[in-house]
């Protein structure tokens, strides 16, 4: 009787140590899926995150004119080489009375202001605007599969480990 004790107690030991060595690999294989798949620094998210910062107070993207045009398709009507200006230091097209830049200050009544961003951040903007336009409305996150594939074995080893380990056997004496 002592012997089978103490032999399930080395057993619940086993699996104890063999589940939480299995979480912490699912830990490590979620955490290296999230940084493999973390965005390049020049990427649309990030020039998501800077429109949404400095642009949406003036600017939609297919919502209509604001204070500002809407920039629906602007990537298709728009070189990127005047996009960039437009974008880094739109002062330059107002001193040089571009054609376009004219006609947005005559329409909305005021002049884009210098944003002050960085060639990089300028590039991600851009890279935001092109794929707005092609992009699915409702498209499914890249990780969101593997993610809920580690979830639900995350659950399935819980739920093994507290049925298994959690049980505890009560003898009652009289």
């Amino acid at each position: 009787m002592r012997q089978e004790v103490l032999r399930l107690r080395r057993l619940r030991s086993y699996v104890t140590v063999t589940g939480i060595v299995f979480m912490v690999g699912l830990l490590i294989t979620a955490t290296a899926i999230s940084v493999a798949a973390a965005p390049p620094r020049s990427s649309p998210e990030e020039g998501k995150t800077i429109f949404q910062q400095t642009c949406a107070g003036c600017h939609t993207i297919g919502g209509g004119v604001r204070a500002a045009p809407d920039l629906q398709g602007v990537t298709k009507r728009r070189e990127a080489a005047w996009l960039r200006v437009q974008i880094k230091s739109p002062s330059v097209h107002h001193d040089q009375n571009d054609p376009i830049s004219v006609a947005n200050r005559e329409r909305f009544g005021l002049r884009m202001p210098n944003l002050g961003l960085a060639d990089e951040q300028v590039e991600a903007v851009i890279a935001f605007l092109g794929s707005a336009e092609s992009a699915p409305a409702a498209a499914v996150p890249t990780l969101y599969v593997p993610v809920l594939g580690v979830a639900v074995v995350t659950l399935v080893v819980l739920t093994f480990l507290g049925l298994r380990v959690g049980t505890k056997r009560v003898e009652v004496r009289l």
